[in-house]
């Protein structure tokens, strides 16, 4: 059986791929590659999310490092995956693992790596990683390891973010919504001293997210949508199953995903805060990012899909925000990572200094750059399909389509199809799921669904 990192990590159905045999060596694997690395550090953070048997998984894994050699600290109770980043970074360590499958449905487990900066392990660790696999017999039961509360630290360094005096003044409504995620209880703590009027969603453990999957996409969140309306709530704060992906549901009922919120956090950073910086743009991120990097003279990276390769740039150049389609943006002078509980308090950060309502915002940076309408399709597909799709795709190159002009065509990360107008179409396969990923943004969502049409008619002929 073939285990394999994805865009963040090794994923795969508990019982099926992500078994204790195969958690075991994945364990050991890493174990014997960190030890063999330049400046070996011993230490290790463990944390992991509230899916089905994490806590088993997470000891399992704390046992055989500390079996290994390593001096590992596992969380006490269960964390978000930016809780583990930034553990691994207070506290000096070499490296820190992550118990999670993020957002993906309840019978996956997963099995991230975090390295000494706080960021997601890149393709050399992980590979590194994979051709250690089945090499060396596992160790296990040898040495003891220790039990910490990485909470109370994690928080403390999160409020130190924000102006938490203007938020704690606010007399707003917030809906705060984990999806039965570990970061439940998280924002609650923050708050408590503040005059917001909170309303906590799903804040207990359903190691079946409710049946549905732990993701911030606007089909998942009818009952948030159901109880703004009802009670007249400011904002609604949406994070997935391990806390680093963010989207807002606003005063009006209407859904935000990251496409939206990072227009709105790049003018917050560099108008209320008075931060510069360059801005990382992923294959599927907003063009709406793009235009306001312009007319603000800052610079631009392009990278494909994965806040790994966002991070990279963080790492390396003086970035001011990042972020991917999926949720996940990164913000200057944070850790290489995407955090949905700075996002959360970011927002109502916004909120309370400018006065205006959450719909407000949001229309406001409409009515400045232009409408931007997004939306993403996965389709499953026959596994003897793969190969006729990807080459379908990987063969048409068009001058024009749907009646407008293709700018450019892009297969660094999938194929992305740029149009005169800067809207776009990307297809390309999933990093974490055995799904084919359609991405469209146009400046109708008429335009947009008729993108995702045709990409749909051109992957599958239907």
């Amino acid at each position: 059986m073939q285990i394999k990192f994805g865009t963040d990590g090794w994923r795969a159905k508990i019982a099926e791929e992500f078994t204790f045999s195969n958690l075991k060596a994945v364990a050991q694997a890493t174990a014997d590659y960190f030890k063999t690395a330049p400046n070996f550090n011993k230490k290790v953070i463990v944390g992991y999310d509230l899916r089905f048997f994490s806590e088993k998984y997470a000891a399992i894994t704390a046992d055989i490092l500390a079996s290994n050699g390593f001096a590992v600290i596992l969380a006490d109770k269960a964390v978000t995956t930016p809780t583990v980043s930034y553990s691994v970074v207070s506290r000096k360590a070499g490296f820190g693992i992550m118990i999670t499958s993020s957002h993906n449905p309840y019978e996956y487990n997963g099995f991230k790596i975090k390295t000494a900066d706080g960021a997601s392990a890149a393709k050399k660790e992980t590979t590194g990683v994979e051709s250690l696999l089945f090499k060396n017999p596992v160790k296990e039961g040898l040495k003891p390891f220790k039990t910490c509360d990485l909470i109370a630290p994690y928080l403390d360094y999160i409020k130190s973010l924000v102006d938490m005096k203007i938020i704690n003044k606010a007399r707003f409504k917030a809906a705060i919504e984990p999806m039965y995620g570990s970061s439940q209880g998280y924002l609650l703590k923050i708050l408590k001293s503040s005059r917001l009027k909170l309303f906590p969603l799903h804040h207990w453990r359903d190691a079946m997210f409710g049946g549905i999957k732990p993701e911030p996409l606007e089909p998942l969140l009818a009952e948030l949508k159901y109880h703004i309306k009802k009670e007249h709530i400011d904002i609604g704060l949406v994070t997935d199953g391990d806390g680093d992906r963010f989207a807002v549901v606003d005063n009006k009922g209407r859904f935000f995903s990251s496409q939206h919120i990072m227009p709105l956090l790049m003018e917050h950073l560099l108008f209320n805060k008075g931060l510069r910086g360059a801005v990382v743009i992923t294959t599927a991120t907003t063009s709406c990012a793009e235009v306001i990097a312009r007319r603000n003279g800052l610079r631009r990276f392009y990278t494909p899909i994965g806040f790994k390769n966002i991070a990279d740039l963080i790492l390396k150049e003086d970035i001011l925000i990042g972020a991917e389609e999926s949720g996940g943006i990164g913000v200057k002078g944070y850790l290489p990572e995407r955090d949905g509980i700075l996002l959360g308090l970011m927002f109502l950060e916004i909120m309370a200094k400018t006065g205006k309502t959450s719909g407000e915002l949001f229309d406001a940076i409409e009515k400045k750059y232009g409408k931007f309408c997004y939306d993403r399709v996965d389709i499953k597909y026959p596994p003897e399909q793969k190969e006729t799709i990807f080459n379908r795709i990987e063969a048409f190159n068009p001058v024009k389509f749907l009646g407008k002009k293709v700018k450019a065509i892009s297969r660094e990360d999938g194929t992305k199809y740029t149009l005169e107008d800067l809207s776009w179409l990307v297809l390309r396969q999933s990093g974490t799921e055995p799904i084919l990923r359609i991405y469209a943004e146009a400046s109708t969502p008429e335009g947009v669904k008729r993108y995702l049409e045709f990409g749909k008619r051109l992957a599958l002929k239907a």
